[in-house]
């Protein structure tokens, strides 16, 4: 059972529905989620919000412990939450909860379906699309993008779009969620709420750090394709996926960067000789798990988190040049799109994946974001359907994926 000093339960000690319901609702705009495989990271209330600015990774590191230990209390449970943006000159976002909770992730879906289900769930008409990039933009980015690969400026670059939906009626943010755990049975599951009356929530397919004491595991993703009904149809993507000399090269161009920064911290570093194919409701991706042995396992998460992100999958390479053009092609700042999200303990352990098929929800509005990874072989059209192939995850959550479509004919 939970205290009221923040007792982590174990995965299955909460082990059937009425045991989560009487813990009372999930609050979106107060609880911190979590979902990794089968379990879910649950921190009930806002103990502690603060902010870091995160340029200094030791700055960052020492200042986060110093907060965890200061509202430790007699608890030696004690979590942080966190989201870090994009922009390294932006601050991070972190939470202490009152209470945090380990659950089955089946037993945390069936908790929240019965809060969805005894509300009035209303069709909520989308009344506006507006495109922060619109196709004219994007395209026009990734063309001058390949003249920068041209001067041999870049080797990659990571574009990206944002598109704000607008709604009759305020969204549902747990029946987003709910959907989301629905239709999207693999990934990492979250939810944060933010310092600007927002969720910021989603299912992320890139995992860029876990840790456990000395052990250190990354699933780096670059190289994409829509999946599609088909069978046969689906069978040919991957297929074309795996054997593209254009993805097969972006998705080297990210492993090469993740070896660099993590050989010097690890005795041990596996990492495969050619990718694998993983799949999530609507793409298909090129996936490399690494898994390390740390030098010192007092190494703290966001030590190493911090450094590698953004990683060239999210942002290019060389990284600080890639950087730099993305701020000038996009022409908006991305905020914590694009950024890492995840959680960390007192011990330096824990979990952090990449922000993105993710949404920002406020009151009517719903901003989305996709990017692409672009290199020399790029073709702007096909990257900015890729982009439009990759805001399913979350359309279909918020149920517009029809709509969407018939109001961009």
């Amino acid at each position: 059972m939970t205290t009221q000093k923040g007792l982590i339960m174990h995965a299955g000690e909460i082990s059937n529905l009425a045991q989560a319901q009487s813990l009372g609702e999930f609050h979106l705009d107060q609880d911190c989620l979590f979902v990794s495989g089968e379990s879910c990271l649950l921190g009930h209330g806002i103990k502690h919000r603060f902010n870091l600015p995160i340029a200094n990774t030791d700055y960052l590191v020492n200042e986060l412990k110093a907060q965890l230990q200061a509202h430790q209390d007699d608890s030696e449970n004690v979590i942080a939450f966190g989201v870090l943006p994009f922009c390294k000159y932006q601050t991070a976002q972190f939470i202490i909860p009152k209470q945090v909770a380990k659950w089955d992730k089946s037993v945390f879906s069936q908790w929240l379906n019965t809060q969805t289900a005894d509300t009035t769930h209303q069709d909520n008409q989308l009344t506006e699309i507006r495109y922060l990039q619109d196709r004219a933009h994007f395209e026009q980015t990734v063309s001058e993008a390949k003249h920068l690969f041209d001067k041999g400026l870049l080797e990659k670059i990571v574009l990206s779009k944002q598109v704000e939906l607008g709604f009759e009626h305020p969204i549902n943010g747990k029946h987003v969620l709910n959907q989301l755990l629905t239709q999207s049975q693999s990934g990492y599951h979250f939810a944060f709420p933010t310092e600007h009356d927002s969720v910021l929530m989603g299912v992320s397919p890139e995992l860029l750090l876990r840790k456990q004491d000395e052990t250190v595991t990354s699933n780096p993703l670059a190289g994409s394709i829509p999946r599609d009904p088909c069978s046969k149809v689906e069978a040919q993507r991957r297929s074309a996926l795996f054997n593209s000399k254009k993805d097969r090269y972006e998705h080297a161009v990210v492993i090469d960067d993740m070896r660099q920064l993590l050989e010097p911290v690890c005795d041990n570093l596996s990492i495969p000789a050619e990718p694998s194919l993983l799949h999530t409701a609507t793409m298909w991706h090129l996936s490399t798990v690494i898994s390390g042995h740390l030098k010192d396992p007092n190494t703290h998460i966001l030590d190493l988190a911090n450094q590698l992100h953004p990683t060239p999958a999210l942002c290019g390479k060389p990284t600080k040049p890639a950087y730099q053009h993305i701020l000038d092609l996009e022409g908006h700042g991305r905020d914590l799109f694009s950024g890492i999200i995840g959680w960390c303990d007192q011990h330096g352990n824990g979990e952090w994946v990449v922000v993105i098929r993710c949404g920002e929800l406020k009151a009517h509005v719903a901003k989305l974001f996709a990017g692409a990874g672009i290199v020399a072989a790029s073709d702007p059209s096909s990257e900015w359907l890729e982009t439009e192939a990759k805001l399913k995850t979350m359309l279909n959550a918020l149920s517009v994926q029809q709509a969407y479509t018939q109001f961009n004919k």
